[in-house]
């Protein structure tokens, strides 16, 4: 019952304090979660050439008091198109005190849609993403547009560094408060070591520091592993992350969990990528 009561003021608070926007803050799909980081290429297009691939993704993903959600990803050589929804239920807010009715009820639902473009100017990679967002509660809702803007430059074989503006643009009313979105300046440095893979990002949202791994064994089982630092008050928290990717013919089955330790209950996904 305590989990429930945190979870709806959370909720409630991302919507009328800081937006349910928070959402695309987080990972899309097991790969993503397992190192703790979004590497959604809408949200960080020059993905689209510094990691190339075709590919179908579908991920869902399952949080507590039945929120959970839905992505699906679709790379098309130079463009990245992609599809996600998240349902929070009708959840109810009640007290330690038992009552016939909740003292109030909550429901949220968030879906957007996505596409992104990325091209090279000599050394220098440069990306464009979108998305259109609806989001919606059991009394109002707002549709948005949401811009990211991505650079990327190899300082050799082996390193790479990227940076950009993730989550600006133009939004509805939503229960006669403007939503805001996350915005976010980040720049992220990825070091390749043949099987190994090591990703750092700093930037000035919620979590402004992460660090992720992954390891492949032959080139068919990758394991990976990162941690998130929320800067809370009074203290730091530290959340670690953790899953494995496995492929088999041209699919690809990744599990996860994201946040292990979180007040509320860490997040499972579950992703299948068609490599076509």
């Amino acid at each position: 019952m305590m989990k429930r009561i945190l979870l709806a003021m959370t909720m409630m608070g991302m919507v009328w304090a800081q937006s349910g926007f928070d959402i695309l803050s987080t990972p899309t799909d097991a790969r993503d979660a397992s190192l703790g980081l979004s590497l959604n290429p809408i949200v960080k297009p020059t993905r689209l050439i510094t990691h190339p691939e075709a590919a179908v993704t579908l991920s869902v993903w399952n949080w507590v008091a039945d929120i959970q959600g839905a992505y699906m990803g679709v790379a098309l050589d130079k463009v990245h198109l992609s599809f996600q929804a998240m349902d929070s239920g009708e959840l109810e807010y009640r007290d330690d005190i038992p009552t016939e009715e909740p003292l109030s009820t909550f429901q949220y639902n968030l879906f957007n849609t996505g596409a992104a473009y990325a091209r090279e100017w000599g050394p220098v990679i440069l990306g464009l993403g979108a998305e259109l967002l609806h989001e919606r509660t059991l009394n109002a809702s707002a549709t948005s547009l949401s811009l990211n803007l991505a650079a990327a430059y190899p300082i050799n074989d082996h390193l790479l560094v990227s940076g950009g503006l993730s989550h600006f643009g133009v939004s509805g009313q939503l229960d006669e408060e403007s939503t805001q979105f996350p915005t976010d300046l980040w720049l992220e440095v990825e070091a390749n070591f043949n099987h190994l893979t090591i990703l750092n990002e700093v930037n000035n949202g919620s979590f402004p520091t992460s660090l992720g791994v992954s390891y492949s064994i032959m080139e068919r089982f990758e394991l990976m592993g990162g941690i998130q630092i929320e800067s809370a008050d009074p203290d730091l928290r530290v959340y670690p992350s953790g899953g494995f990717t496995m492929e088999w013919s041209t699919f690809t089955l990744g599990y996860s969990i994201y946040q292990m330790n979180h007040s509320l209950g860490p997040r499972h996904f579950i992703s299948l990528f068609w490599n076509y």
